[in-house]
């Protein structure tokens, strides 16, 4: 398994998955800046984000969404070169998550041959925990 990013490849990698369509859609900017961390900052929540339970929260399918990504990327980021891609999500709604910003960060907990254990919490803007996650990534060979 690979190091972590260097900080060539972390700002490439950034970049990439920042630039990409689906991440500007939702407002959503991947951070690799603290090493073993995949952060996920979702700066403003629009209209389309919220709706969890007909409140201004935001909806369990975003939240899961950002889950998805954050523990796919905590695997992949340690898995350079080869397939890697979500298996399972386990997620908790804590609280709603209310406000203009949340954040969600993920760490690997055990880096395998073939399978990447990961775990998230996200916090609104207040700092407050509303989610988290626990998630396998399994990796293939090489891509």
């Amino acid at each position: 398994m690979a190091d972590w990013p260097t900080d060539t490849e972390r700002r490439d990698f950034e970049r990439q998955w920042n630039d990409h369509p689906g991440m500007r859609h939702l407002g959503a900017r991947v951070d690799l800046s603290t090493p073993g961390e995949v952060r996920c900052t979702v700066d403003p929540v629009r209209p389309e984000h919220r709706g969890g339970l007909g409140t201004e929260a935001v909806n369990g399918a975003v939240i899961a969404g950002v889950f998805d990504l954050v523990i796919g990327l905590s695997g992949y980021v340690h898995t350079r070169g080869r397939r890697a891609g979500v298996a399972q999500l386990s997620i908790q709604f804590l609280r709603p998550v209310l406000g203009d910003r949340f954040t969600t960060v993920a760490r690997a907990s055990r880096v395998g041959t073939n399978l990447v254990f990961s775990s998230a919490e996200l916090t609104d803007e207040r700092g407050v925990v509303c989610a988290r996650c626990d998630g396998i990534v399994a990796v293939a060979g090489t891509s």
